[in-house]
């Protein structure tokens, strides 16, 4: 099963990689990301494969793609899933992937907080944003990219975001922000993954988020330390 699910996952990043190049002009950096059950490679018969194209923006460029997307669903029997219009959620430019990777979406108090399940939300900016962060950017996926070290910046960057906003909103709560809490939070604390950030309760993905709060706060520590060098 575990083999299968590889062989599907990657056959859908290499469709979807033959999509990028075929839709989206090469003059700026062409990258595919897919995340999602299928980019943990978790995915079950009938699940959706959630994608995420990054390069020039057109309107002509998202109606394509998700044309593509839904092509492909349909012929290996996938479920569609647009719970998310796919409007919202299919391209993005790199400009805006880089301002999303700040966390500054995440400015209210508690800055992080549920989805709610509302069109209006759904469709809004702020989820737009909102997944790209925490369905994208922070995840276990697969993906392809022509600027690697670019998508992998913004990656560390939003995790660190994510983490800090962790970090103020135990605070707030006037809990002890250390490494065993923020990851508890960064899990949902009982909240199911849907209904917060997205990560799915399976060992893999707690060692994932175990390991890039240990790594944040570390380094968060020695910066804040006069004298320690944050790469020691």
């Amino acid at each position: 099963m575990k083999n299968d699910n590889h062989r599907a996952s990657t056959e859908a990043l290499h469709a979807m990689r033959r999509a990028a190049l075929e839709v989206l002009p090469a003059h700026s950096p062409r990258a595919v990301v897919i995340y999602g059950s299928f980019g943990r490679i978790r995915q079950k018969a009938a699940s959706d494969m959630d994608v995420l194209f990054v390069g020039e923006y057109s309107t002509t460029a998202v109606r394509r793609l998700t044309d593509v997307i839904i092509a492909y669903s349909r012929d290996q029997g996938l479920t569609l899933d647009e719970e998310v219009p796919y409007m919202n959620k299919v391209l993005v430019d790199w400009e805006e992937l880089e301002q999303a990777s700040t966390c500054a979406v995440f400015s209210g108090s508690p800055r992080l907080i549920p989805i709610r399940r509302h069109p209006d939300f759904l469709a809004s900016k702020y989820m737009r944003t909102r997944l790209f962060v925490t369905g994208v950017l922070a995840q276990r996926t697969l993906t392809w990219s022509e600027d690697a070290a670019r998508l992998e910046a913004l990656r560390t960057r939003a995790r660190t975001g994510l983490v800090l906003a962790a970090v103020d909103d135990l605070r707030a709560l006037e809990v002890e922000a250390d490494e065993d809490a923020v990851v508890e939070y960064l899990m949902g604390q009982g909240i199911s993954s849907d209904n917060w950030l997205g990560f799915e309760p399976d060992p893999a993905t707690l060692r994932h988020v175990q390991a890039f709060v240990e790594r944040t706060l570390h380094a968060h520590l020695l910066a804040s330390t006069p004298g320690v060098d944050a790469d020691e």
